[in-house]
C-alpha cells in the first residue's frame, strides 16, 4: 500500500479571500473557500470563528453551534462566539440551554446591548417575563439607540399587565426610529386592548403609512376600526392584509370574524369559511389513526386562550365545575397570558391543566397526542388566540367546536359543532362544515356572578323617562342597529339610550357614536355614553339604570344578554337567519320569554313601544327575571354537563346521525 503524501495547508489567502466574500454577502463563496480551513485537524482560531458566522448566516443553527463550541474550547473568553452561540440555542428552540449561554454572553461583556437583547429573548422562551423586561431595559441603556429592544420591552411589559409602561416602551422605540412600523402596529394593538381606539386608529393608520406592506398594522387597524363599529372600513383593512399575506392566519381570522357583526346571510358566511378552508387544509388534512375503545372514561380536552375573567368563561366554569369525572377525564389546555382568580377556579374543574403558551401548533399537538385525548374541544373558533391549526393537524379521534364562536370553523377536520334548536333550527345543517349537535335544553350554561347586586327597582319608576339600554361592546352596535335603535327612540316619546362600552372612554369615540345617531335624527342629549366600569359589581349594577335592553343585531348579544337579565333588565332582540343572530332569542326561550324575541325590524319597534308603555308589567317582571334564571335549565350546571357528556358519548360511539 502506497503512502499518500499529507495534504497541503491552505494558504492563508484563502482565508483572506473567504473574509471578503463575507463582507460582500457572498455566504456560499465564504464557505467554499473557508471549508478547506476547517477540513484540517487543527483549523485556526479565526477560520472556525469565521465559519461559525457563516454558517449561522446560511440558516444552519446545528453546524454553526458545533463551531462555536470548537472555537470556545480553545478561546473560552471569546465575546463574539459566546454570544453567537447563544443565538444558535435559541435559533434551535433550546430555550434552557440558550438561557444559561447568553448568561454567560452577558456576563463576558455588560456593556453589550446585542448580549442582553438575545438573553430578553431566551428568556421570554422559557417564560421568565420579568427578566426578560429587566434584559431588554439593559439593551435599551447602550450608547446606541435599539428601538428594537424597546419594542420587545413593550411587548413583554404588556403580557405581564403594564399596559401604561408598555406604551412608553412602544414610544420610546418610535422616537428612536419613526419609521418603526412595527413598533407603531404593537402601540395601535396595546391602544386597542385599553379601549383607545381613535388613538389606536392613528398609530395603525401611521404604521400602514410608513409601511404599507405591514400586514400586523393593517390587522390592528381593522380591529380598531372594527371596535368603533365601522364595519366597512374594517373590512377594507382585513382585506388589505390578506392580500398582502394570504396564508396569515390573523389576517383570515379577522377577515372571517367580521362576517359575524356585518352579515345576516348565512350563505355568505359560509361561503367565506369554505373559501378559507380550501387554502389551509390540502397541507394540513392528517387523519387519525388512533383506536376508540367502547367503554371507560373519555379523555376530553378542552382548548381555549380564554380560561381567565373572559366572556365565554361565564358559560365553561358551569361545564367545568359540573364535570361527571367518573364520566370523563378532563383536560384543559389554557394558552392564555393572563392567569387570575377565574383561571383557578377553572383549574379546580380539570383533572390535567396543560400549559400552551409559546408552543408552537406542532408541539401542542404532539402534546396532545401524548396525553391520549378521544375528544378534543375548541373554545375559540376564529376568535383572538385560537389553535385551530391543531385541530387542522387532526390532534384526536374526535373533534368539537363549541361556545367561542358564533358559526361554523369551515374545517373539515372539525367533527361536530354543539348548537341548540333555535341557534341552528333544523335546515341548517347546510351552513355548517361540522355536524350539528343540538343540545336538548340550551347551548348556554351560565355561571351568575357571585358579586352580582340586588336587582334595583325599574329607573323609570323615579323619572319622566324611559330608559333603553345596550351593554355589548360598540364593535356589535352595526349601522342596522343603529337606525332600528333611532326608530325605537322616535316611536317612545322622552326615551333615553344608554350605551355602554370600554371604547366610550374616549372623547373621539363618543363624538363619533353621537354621529352616527345624529344621522338619523336622534339628539346627542337623548343618549347617556358610559365607559368601562373596571369591578365587576359597578359594572353590574349600572344595569340599574337601564329598564330595557335593546340587543345589538345581526351579533347578538351573549353575556351581556344574560347579565341584563340576571340583574332583571329584559332583553329586545331581533331574531336573524344566522347563528350569531339567534343566540339571544335561544337564552330568552330557556326562560320562557319568547315574546321579547321578535323576527322584523317592525315588530322590534312596535314591541320596544309596547313594553315601554307598561310600567307595571316591567316592575313585575324585574322582579322575577332572576328566579326565573335560577330555576331554568340556563343555570343548571349539573343538567349541562350532563347533557354534553351524553352528547360526547354519542359522538364516540358514532351514533350522531349525518
Amino acid at each position: 500500500m502506497v503512502d499518500l503524501p499529507p495534504k497541503s495547508p491552505p494558504s492563508p489567502s484563502a482565508l483572506v479571500l473567504a473574509l471578503r466574500y463575507h463582507d460582500a454577502g457572498l455566504v456560499d463563496q465564504a464557505w467554499e473557500s473557508l471549508s478547506t480551513f476547517l477540513d484540517q485537524p487543527n483549523p485556526p482560531h479565526d477560520a472556525v470563528r469565521l465559519g461559525a458566522v457563516l454558517r449561522y448566516d446560511a440558516g444552519d443553527f446545528s453546524r454553526a453551534l458545533v463551531l462555536c463550541e470548537q472555537a470556545l474550547s480553545h478561546v473560552p473568553d471569546d465575546q463574539d462566539m459566546l454570544l453567537l452561540r447563544g443565538r444558535s440555542l435559541l435559533d434551535l428552540r433550546c430555550a434552557a440551554e440558550a438561557v444559561q449561554g447568553l448568561r454567560l454572553a452577558v456576563a463576558a461583556n455588560p456593556k453589550n446591548a446585542v448580549a442582553h437583547f438575545n438573553f430578553g429573548l431566551a428568556l421570554e422562551q422559557v417564560g421568565q417575563w420579568d427578566a426578560a423586561a429587566e434584559a431588554y431595559r439593559v439593551a435599551t441603556t447602550g450608547q446606541t439607540p435599539y428601538p428594537e429592544a424597546w419594542n420587545n420591552l413593550g411587548l413583554v411589559l404588556e403580557r405581564i399587565g403594564q399596559a401604561a409602561a408598555a406604551a412608553a416602551a412602544f414610544e420610546a422605540a418610535i422616537n428612536e426610529a419613526p419609521d418603526f412600523h412595527m413598533a407603531r402596529a404593537n402601540l395601535g394593538a396595546l391602544l386597542i386592548d385599553q379601549g383607545h381606539l381613535a388613538a389606536a386608529i392613528r398609530a395603525c393608520a401611521a404604521a400602514t403609512a410608513s409601511d404599507p406592506t405591514d400586514v400586523s398594522a393593517h390587522i390592528n387597524l381593522g380591529v380598531a376600526l372594527l371596535e368603533q363599529g365601522r364595519h366597512r372600513e374594517a373590512r377594507a383593512a382585513f382585506a388589505a392584509a390578506c392580500e398582502l399575506s394570504p396564508e396569515n392566519r390573523d389576517a383570515a381570522d379577522n377577515a372571517l370574524y367580521l362576517h359575524h357583526y356585518a352579515s345576516n346571510d348565512p350563505a355568505a358566511v359560509m361561503a367565506a369559511h369554505v373559501a378559507w378552508r380550501a387554502r389551509v387544509e390540502p397541507s394540513a388534512a392528517i387523519v387519525s389513526s388512533a383506536k376508540r375503545h367502547v367503554t371507560g372514561r373519555l379523555r376530553v380536552g378542552y382548548v381555549s386562550p380564554d380560561f381567565r375573567r373572559h366572556s365565554v368563561s361565564f358559560f365553561t366554569e358551569p361545564l367545568l365545575t359540573h364535570h361527571n369525572h367518573a364520566v370523563v377525564e378532563v383536560f384543559c389546555y389554557a394558552d392564555g397570558q393572563r392567569p387570575d382568580d377565574v383561571t383557578r377556579r377553572l383549574k379546580a374543574g380539570a383533572d390535567h391543566w396543560r400549559d400552551l403558551s409559546g408552543r408552537s401548533d406542532e408541539d401542542a399537538y404532539r402534546l396532545i397526542r401524548e396525553d391520549g385525548i378521544d375528544i378534543l374541544v375548541d373554545l375559540a373558533g376564529h376568535t383572538k388566540g385560537n389553535r385551530l391549526g391543531i385541530f387542522a393537524k387532526r390532534a384526536a379521534p374526535v373533534q368539537v367546536t363549541a361556545l367561542g364562536y358564533p358559526g361554523t370553523t369551515g374545517l373539515k377536520q372539525i367533527d361536530f359543532r354543539l348548537c341548540d334548536e333555535i341557534t341552528d333550527p333544523p335546515g341548517s345543517d347546510v351552513w355548517a362544515s361540522e355536524r350539528l349537535v343540538r343540545l336538548p335544553h340550551g347551548l348556554h350554561c351560565y355561571q351568575p356572578p357571585v358579586d352580582a347586586p340586588a336587582v334595583a327597582e325599574p329607573p323609570s319608576r323615579t323619572r319622566d323617562f324611559v330608559t333603553f339600554g345596550s351593554f355589548n361592546k360598540l364593535g356589535k352596535v352595526s349601522d342596522e342597529a343603529v337606525a332600528l335603535w333611532a326608530q325605537v327612540l322616535a316611536a317612545v316619546s322622552g326615551s333615553r339610550l344608554l350605551v355602554k362600552s370600554r371604547a366610550l372612554a374616549e372623547e373621539e369615540t363618543r363624538v363619533l357614536t353621537a354621529a352616527r345617531f345624529a344621522a338619523h335624527g336622534i339628539a346627542a342629549d337623548r343618549l347617556m355614553l358610559l365607559s368601562w366600569i373596571p369591578d365587576g359589581a359597578g359594572h353590574l349594577a349600572a344595569y340599574g339604570q337601564v329598564d330595557i335592553a335593546l340587543d345589538t343585531f345581526p351579533y347578538s348579544g351573549t353575556t351581556t344578554t344574560c347579565e341584563a337579565l340576571w340583574m332583571g333588565v329584559p332583553v329586545l332582540t331581533l331574531t336573524g337567519a344566522t347563528h350569531a343572530s339567534r343566540v339571544s332569542t335561544s337564552l330568552l326561550a330557556g326562560i320562557g320569554l319568547h315574546t321579547w324575541a321578535v323576527g322584523s325590524a317592525s315588530a322590534f319597534v312596535v314591541q320596544a313601544a309596547a313594553m315601554a308603555a307598561d310600567p307595571a308589567g316591567l316592575r313585575d317582571l324585574r322582579r322575577a327575571l332572576r328566579g326565573r334564571m335560577r330555576m331554568a335549565p340556563l343555570c343548571d350546571g349539573a343538567g349541562y354537563a350532563a347533557a354534553i357528556e351524553a352528547a360526547y358519548r354519542a359522538m364516540w360511539s358514532g351514533d350522531i346521525p349525518r
